[in-house]
């Protein structure tokens, strides 16, 4: 998996939050197949992978794998509170990621496949 597969896309900020959500669009949740391989492929040259909903970044974003800890172990939960909350799937909004590199540069994608899982799914089965 490659940068080039996904499709770069504007974070933005919903200043109510999402308590508001806007009527329903789609199913979309987080493509953790995809993921995993982009972070696979490329763990080399990145630094940290966060994700979260794009229109709602501020609100729902945290950090799911970083190059010092690899994958954060319990996303969405207060067992280890490392920063580490985000949504994951919506009815409204895209579920993304923004990656920072080595360089520091970040970049946002579009990463999301049909479906209705909040869950994170990326430390296996």
């Amino acid at each position: 998996m490659d940068f080039i597969d996904l499709t770069p896309i504007q974070l933005r900020h919903t200043p109510l939050g999402t308590r508001q959500q806007d009527p329903k669009l789609h199913d979309w949740q987080l493509d953790w197949e995809k993921l995993a391989a982009l972070i696979r492929d490329n763990g080399d040259v990145m630094a940290v992978v966060q994700a979260g909903l794009a229109e709602d970044w501020l609100n729902t974003q945290g950090t799911i794998w970083d190059e010092e800890w690899g994958y954060h172990r319990y996303p969405n939960d207060n067992r280890e509170p490392d920063d580490t909350v985000f949504w994951a799937a919506s009815t409204w909004a895209t579920p993304a990621i923004l990656v920072t590199f080595h360089n520091e540069l970040t970049r946002a994608f579009a990463c999301y496949r049909e479906g209705r899982d909040p869950d994170f799914h990326y430390l296996g089965r």
